[in-house]
């Protein structure tokens, strides 16, 4: 009697099992044929080179941090005003930031310094160039950057 009782136990679960497990396991069977399986060659391996992940990129555009010398200074006038040069010994390309404020333009010129020749600092001024413009200054802000300021007339008609 307890071995019968076992038994129909045992049946009535694997009908059971049978029921549940056997739909479930067809739904996934599905999935795995209806899912596109990639081919070897489309498979993106690895670097494995040393060299490859040790190499550090170098970025052609990237700022020097070398400063560059300006050994002369040049305010010359021009059909729409006034243009001033600031000469390197290479013909560096300098970066500016300009603003502003009143009667003053400022450009600030990052990692360049007003050199003579001979390595001694100086100053650039012009006084008045043209009309419009009362003075023309050019001078070593810090140890990396150059302030160029222009300074216009008052503005009584504004």
């Amino acid at each position: 009697m307890k071995l019968q009782k076992l038994l129909s136990i045992l049946l009535i679960t694997n009908s059971f099992w049978m029921l549940i497990v056997s739909p479930a396991t067809a739904e996934i069977v599905e999935g795995i044929s209806k899912r596109k399986i990639r081919q070897l060659s489309e498979i993106e391996l690895p670097i494995t080179s040393a060299q490859k992940l040790v190499q550090t990129p170098i970025l052609p555009t990237a700022p020097s941090s070398e400063v560059i010398q300006v050994t002369g200074v040049k305010a010359n006038p021009t059909d729409k005003g006034v243009e001033v040069i600031l000469q390197t010994s290479q013909g560096q390309q300098l970066q500016t930031i300009n603003r502003s404020t009143g009667n003053n333009f400022i450009a600030d010129i990052s990692n360049a310094q007003l050199r003579l020749p001979n390595g001694e600092a100086f100053t650039f001024r012009s006084d008045k160039p043209i009309v419009g413009i009362t003075e023309i200054m050019v001078t070593n802000f810090d140890a990396n950057t150059i302030r160029v300021m222009v300074t216009g007339e008052a503005c009584t008609n504004c």
